[in-house]
Parts: structure tokens; C-alpha cells; sequence
């Protein structure tokens, strides 16, 4: 990550930094940092670029059962199954809540909770295969009831021990529900105002930029969940009896922390200067990110959760048949050490880097423009004096920075 000042502009950037075996074999993998709040077109730029990529692994801490089933035993197949179950009931849970019925299929659960948020594409898909590799089966019986069945190790409806088919179907509803209490039925929650305030977006908006989850479509061939599932990031936290206070902050709805932030963020809503702090500020963090954080955060949140993802590198590139390209699209603070593990662990070097803005703050306007454009005009005219060939790179930067400021003018009017 950096923030750079150019010509009037102060922008911050990520950067997507190529690896590759300096013998030239094995697959090219990409560290494609990114920002969780940025202009649109700087993730439509990404997206373009992960398009290129034949596997994407992104970050979203989900339940267990996200994160797909399987296991080398029965029994780890039996229980990773369960979890699968328990996430999608999550899920049917969620669209019963909003529409006041269970839904009809599978199909449209899947709709559903892809038109909220498309990271939960592919993790509803690997939920609904069990662990012998056979479709969940999900049945819509009544308005309100539904189950999820796995057949077990045998495929046969019936069995005991690892042929024991396993069967889930919803929470118990409300009392006041069944009994046709209006004010608290699914449909009248529904309607009511979401009660939960999203600090991102507070500060997107604020900036006058766009949250990541919200401009991307992760609902995508080759895009996968790679990270720690949350009830082992809180599990792991527990055990050792530790404190987080980043994730406390952020799991805070209400707390005085997020209410002085938000407080702020309404008095300088859309404030040029205010974003230009911020942009300044993120630069300057990405210079020494992992010492931002405490040595829990650091160890959790970044550290143990880079282990999920290189587990998951490495059983891609272990394969018969594994892929040529795998880029990591994650946040930017993670990528140091990401590196580390590429080149001692894969034998994998530098090779090659593109930067992306993730916002500006442009402070000039028209008539300063110009006068810059007429002061390089006349530096490149002085250098074409003596090398009128114009074959020096000198000459090459004049011209970027002269069609940078040419291209201001043209949005300008």
C-alpha cells in the first residue's frame, strides 16, 4: 500500500505483485492486495484483472460449514456434512425471516442469498454436496417447514453408523409466531428497519467511495473462500484466553468507540481534506501495518489466517492436474507475509508489479492544470533541443504526466 501526491492529485494505492520459479515452471501466482472501501472503477479494474487468473482464493471469515465437506474417515465426513447442514439451515433461517416461508427449492435459497451478498456464492455450493460427494437434499413441506438430508456413506435412505442418513429441518418457530402474532411474524421483521449500522459503509460514504462487497461480484468460475472458519478464529482466541480488540470494535454495534467515530464521519462527510487525511494516514499504516496491530491481532487476524490460505495453496498445487494461475485477493495488510511463505515455501521470486488506485482527492483546478501542462511542454521542448529524437527516457515520463494532466481536463468539461 502507498499514497502518493502528483501534479495536485493525493492518491492511495494497492498493489498486485506477480511470483514466479525463476526457471520459468510451475504456475504464476499473484498477491493482489486490496482495500475494503474504493472508488467503483478500482474494482472493476481488479476484477478485470482476477478474470485472468484460473483460481481465486479471497478472504471471508464464514461458519465451518462454508468452506466445503470431505475428510480422509467417515466420521470426518459425517461431521463436516453436519456443519454444511448447519450453515445452510443458517441461511434458510434468514430467507424464512425475510419472506415469512421456507423456501421452495434449492435454487431459490441460492438466489436469495447471492443477491445479498455474492461471497456466499460458491460457499452454498460447496455446502450442498455432502462429504461422499452427493447433493444435499432439501424438501419444502409447508409454509414454514423444510429439511436438509444427506444420505450418508451409502447413498440409501436409512443405515447406522456411517450409512446413518442425517437430517436437519428448521428452529423452532415463535410462540407468538404460530399464533399469528402480526407484530412479531417473519414478514412484519422483515419490514422493520435493520437495526445494524455498517462502519464501513459509514465511512464509504462519507469518502464519497464504495465498499468492496458491494462492487464485486464474487459469484465467479474459479473464485474460492480461503480463510479461517470463525468459530476456530474465536476457539483459538478462547483457549488461550486472549483478547482481540480489533475484532470486539468491529463486532460492536453500539459501543461508545463506533458512536465518537460516527459522530465524526457526519461532520466531515464528503470534506476533500478529510479524505485526503485519510488517504495519507493509509498509506503511511500499510508502511508498518502488522505493527498497527496488537500481537494478538497480528497473530489472528493476520498470521493464522495467511496459514488457511497457503493450506489451501498448497492442496491446489499439489494436484495431477493443477492450475497455471492462482491469484490471493486479499486485504493489502496481509500480504507481507504472504510473500515470506511464497519464497521460502515455493521457491517462488518477485516478478513483476502494477499499482491500482483505490481513491484520490484532486485539489487543482482547471487553470492550475494548465499551467502545469504549459511547464512540462516547455521542459519537453528544452530536452528535444538537444536529443531530437526524443529517445531518452526523460522524455517518456514527460509524456505520462502530460496525458494524466491532458485526460483531467477532458472530465473537467
Amino acid at each position: 500500500m502507498r499514497s502518493r501526491a502528483i501534479d495536485g492529485v493525493t492518491s492511495f494505492e494497492t498493489a498486485t505483485r506477480f511470483y514466479r520459479r525463476p526457471d520459468g515452471t510451475g504456475p504464476t501466482v499473484a498477491l493482489v492486495g486490496v482495500v475494503h472501501i474504493g472508488d467503483a472503477n478500482y474494482y472493476e479494474s481488479l476484477v478485470k484483472l482476477l478474470d485472468s487468473f484460473d483460481v481465486v482464493l479471497y478472504e471471508s471469515v464464514l461458519p465451518r460449514g462454508a468452506f466445503g465437506t470431505g475428510g480422509n474417515t467417515d466420521l470426518e465426513r459425517q461431521r463436516s456434512t453436519q456443519d454444511a447442514m448447519l450453515f445452510l439451515r443458517s441461511l434458510a433461517e434468514r430467507f424464512f425471516r425475510a419472506e415469512g416461508r421456507a423456501p421452495a427449492n434449492r435454487e431459490e435459497l441460492r438466489a436469495f442469498v447471492v443477491g445479498r451478498d455474492t461471497r456466499l456464492a460458491r460457499p452454498v455450493d460447496l455446502a450442498l454436496i455432502d462429504g461422499w460427494g452427493r447433493s444435499v437434499v432439501y424438501q419444502s413441506m409447508a409454509p414454514e417447514s423444510y429439511t436438509f438430508l444427506s444420505l450418508g456413506a451409502d447413498g440409501n435412505a436409512g443405515g447406522v453408523g456411517a450409512a446413518l442418513d442425517l437430517e436437519l429441518g428448521p428452529l423452532p418457530r415463535e410462540q407468538s409466531e404460530s399464533a399469528g402474532d402480526p407484530s412479531s411474524s417473519a414478514e412484519s421483521k422483515a419490514n422493520r428497519p435493520d437495526e445494524k449500522r455498517d462502519l464501513y459503509k459509514e465511512l464509504a460514504d462519507a469518502l464519497g467511495v464504495t465498499l468492496q462487497v458491494r462492487s464485486i461480484n464474487y459469484d465467479r468460475r474459479g473464485w474460492e473462500p480461503a480463510d479461517l472458519p470463525m468459530e476456530e478464529l474465536l476457539d483459538r482466541l478462547w483457549k488461550r484466553g486472549e483478547r482481540s480488540m480489533t475484532l470486539e470494535m468491529l463486532s460492536s454495534d453500539s459501543g461508545f468507540q463506533q458512536g465518537a467515530v460516527r459522530f465524526l464521519l457526519s461532520m466531515v462527510s464528503n470534506s476533500p481534506g478529510f479524505k485526503k487525511l485519510v488517504i495519507r494516514a493509509l498509506g503511511e499504516g500499510g508502511r508498518r501495518s502488522s505493527d498497527a496491530l496488537g500481537a494478538v491481532d497480528t497473530r489472528i487476524i493476520i498470521d493464522e489466517r495467511n496459514d488457511a490460505v497457503i493450506d489451501t495453496l498448497h492442496t491446489l498445487l499439489a494436484q495431477s492436474s493443477q492450475p497455471a494461475s492462482v491469484a490471493i485477493f486479499y486485504g493489502a495488510a496481509h500480504m507481507r507475509d504472504f510473500e515470506d511463505t511464497l519464497r521460502a515455501d515455493f521457491g517462488l521470486e518477485p516478478d513483476g508489479v502494477r499499482w491500482d488506485s483505490a481513491m484520490s482527492v484532486d485539489e487543482w483546478n482547471a487553470k492550475r492544470v494548465r499551467e502545469r501542462l504549459d511547464q512540462f511542454r516547455a521542459v519537453r521542448q528544452a530536452i528535444l533541443e538537444n536529443d531530437p529524437n526524443g529517445s531518452g527516457p526523460e522524455v517518456t515520463r514527460i509524456d505520462g504526466r502530460i496525458s494524466a494532466l491532458d485526460s483531467r481536463l477532458v472530465d473537467a468539461e
